[in-house]
C-alpha cells in the first residue's frame, strides 16, 4: 500500500475547517472579546521564533487531553462554546488540530492558514518568549576546537599510581602493567611511563573535582594524607603525593565554584 503524501490530507481537511486569514485574525484579536488563540507549535519553536501576543502554548501532542474536560490534565482555558483559534508554523499541524477539537465537540474553532510563518511574513507584532521561558538552547559554543589530548609523567610503579589515578575517578584503559593510561572526563587520557622521575615533582596538571569534601575524604580514607583545604575567590583546593611522589592540586571544579 502506497504511503497517502500528508499534505494530501491537509489539503483534504482544509475543505472541512475554517481557514483564517492573517488579516482576519488581527481584526479578531482586536475585538472586544477576542479568541481564545493556541499555539501548538513545539516548545523550542515557541523559544527561538516568539509567538503571537496572548497566544496560549499548547503544544499539539497534548491538545487533545488539555482539552478534555473528563480528563486530569484538563486546562480550564478552554470552554465548549468560546471561540477558539489555532495556529502552528505553517498551517499543516493545526489543520489537524482544528478537526481534533471540532471532532471533540468544540463548536466554533478556525485555524491560522498561514501559520506564525506568515504572520511573522506580514510584520506583525511578535512577543519575545525566551527570556521568561526555562527551555533555553544552549549558548553556542564557541571555543576554538583544540583541546589537551594527552598529559604523560614518569612514576617509579605506574601499577600504584594508577591506583592513585583510579581512586580519583579516572577510567583505566592501560594495555599492560608496564605503562598505565587512564582516560579522564572528556577524553583526554594520561599515560603514566615506567621510571625515575627528575626534577620538579609538581604533576603537570591539576585535578578538578565537582566535590572537594568527598574526595578529600576519599583521599584521606587512602591513607594518602591530603593537605588542608583552602579557601580562595573562584575555588576551594588541597594539595596531596600520589605514590609516584608528584605533588596534585585538586580542586573543586565550575559546577561547585562561583564561576
Amino acid at each position: 500500500m502506497a504511503i497517502k503524501p500528508i499534505f494530501e490530507s491537509v489539503d483534504e481537511l482544509k475543505k472541512t475547517i475554517e481557514n483564517l486569514s492573517i488579516e482576519a485574525l488581527v481584526e479578531e484579536l482586536a475585538a472586544p472579546k477576542p479568541p481564545l488563540l493556541l499555539d501548538i507549535r513545539e516548545i523550542q519553536e515557541q523559544v527561538d521564533l516568539g509567538t503571537i501576543p496572548s497566544a496560549i502554548h499548547t503544544p499539539r501532542g497534548m491538545l487533545e487531553f488539555w482539552a478534555d474536560p473528563a480528563s486530569p490534565y484538563f486546562r480550564n482555558y478552554f470552554s465548549e462554546e468560546q471561540r477558539t483559534i489555532v495556529f502552528c508554523a505553517g498551517g499543516g499541524r493545526s489543520a489537524f488540530a482544528a478537526k481534533a477539537l471540532i471532532d471533540m465537540g468544540y463548536r466554533d474553532v478556525a485555524h491560522l492558514e498561514e501559520g506564525f510563518t506568515g504572520w511573522a511574513k506580514a510584520g506583525q507584532p511578535i512577543e519575545e518568549t525566551a527570556s521568561r521561558s526555562k527551555w533555553m538552547r544552549k549558548p553556542e559554543d564557541t571555543r576554538p576546537a583544540v583541546w589537551v589530548g594527552h598529559l604523560s609523567m614518569t612514576v617509579p610503579d605506574p601499577d600504584a599510581s594508577k591506583a592513585f589515578f583510579v581512586a580519583a575517578g579516572m577510567r583505566d584503559v592501560s594495555p599492560g602493567s608496564d605503562i598505565a593510561i587512564l582516560e579522564l572526563r572528556g577524553g583526554t587520557h594520561l599515560i603514566l611511563s615506567k621510571g625515575n622521575p627528575n626534577g620538579d615533582l609538581h604533576a603537570p596538571f591539576d585535578l578538578m573535582v565537582d566535590d572537594v569534601d568527598t574526595s578529600h575524604a576519599a583521599f584521606t580514607k587512602l591513607g594518602l594524607e591530603p593537605s588542608s583545604i583552602t579557601e580562595a575567590r573562584f575555588h576551594r583546593s588541597f594539595n596531596l603525593q600520589e605514590p609516584g611522589r608528584h605533588t596534585i592540586v585538586v580542586h573543586s571544579s565550575h559546577v561547585e565554584g562561583v564561576v
